[in-house]
């Protein structure tokens, strides 16, 4: 049985002046699902032990002061931040905690420390939504957290590996009654097969449209204006669209855009 709530959520915090913005919407949610919320920071210079402490009581390095600094700012008393330290790479960092205290979702902004306007997805947060085997969210630049009344739920494969794999979905579905609509993008050369639909995603969706185009993006693009959505919730597959696009960890909004927020469910 999977929980139908959250405990853990993790934000990775770079240098981007979107970081404080990113935060108080992670802030917001956690505390809707009473979770505990993890501070990292993704901008990190000097490699240390992996620690966890309070965020009153964190060590005084330059970097950590930043991010000690930033959370003071849009601290919610309600809500227990603690941050974390690590040691290699930012991924390798991420998933060390995972094990350690499991990790139900990221929230992340789209660009962490790329100022390129061109971008969707900046270098270390296409990093994460790509090289991490935890849940992303993707709080959209500037938004305040508002519960999702209706989410877009676009796929091309209907088959579901993992029963961990749509417990963000399902925690949000509990906690906001949030409807979804389910999208399925029928792509060239796609087998009869693989447009089986889980009985897991069918159960706590309003409705099925079926649409042919070349990706599941331009699926979404036929189909937003229609559905209207305040949630895009996409699925992370190896050789999937998601991955292709994300090939080299940045996306540019030439390629793929949303302004609401994007729920990024994986395989666990």
């Amino acid at each position: 049985m999977t929980s139908s709530t959250m405990k853990n959520i993790l934000v990775p915090i770079g240098i981007s002046p979107n970081g404080k913005n990113t935060l108080a919407y992670a802030i917001a949610l956690a505390k809707h699902f009473k979770a505990s919320l993890f501070v990292i920071d993704s901008h990190k210079v000097t490699p240390t032990s992996v620690h966890i402490s309070s965020a009153k009581d964190v060590i005084h390095a330059q970097n950590f002061n930043r991010v000690k600094e930033l959370v003071q700012s849009v601290q919610d008393e309600t809500v227990e931040i603690k941050m974390v330290t690590y040691e290699g790479d930012l991924v390798s960092g991420i998933e060390s905690l995972d094990k350690e205290i499991g990790l139900d979702l990221i929230v992340v902004g789209p660009k962490s420390h790329d100022i390129n306007d061109k971008l969707f997805l900046g270098k270390i947060s296409g990093k994460i939504t790509k090289k991490t085997s935890i849940p992303v969210l993707l709080a959209p630049i500037g938004a305040i957290f508002t519960p999702p009344k209706l989410a877009l739920f676009a796929f091309k494969k209907g088959s579901i590996s993992g029963e961990r794999s749509l417990a963000p979905l399902k925690a949000i579905i509990k906690s906001f009654n949030t409807k979804v609509n389910l999208l399925l993008v029928k792509t060239p050369g796609h087998e009869a097969a693989r447009l089986d639909i889980d009985h897991e995603i069918v159960e706590f969706s309003e409705g099925l449209i079926s649409s042919e185009n070349a990706t599941v993006y331009q699926g979404v693009l036929e189909h937003f204006q229609s559905v209207q959505p305040d949630m895009l919730v996409v699925f992370a597959r190896k050789r999937g669209f998601f991955e292709k696009l994300m090939e080299s960890d940045m996306v540019y909004k030439k390629d793929f855009f949303t302004k609401i927020p994007l729920l990024v469910l994986k395989n666990r």
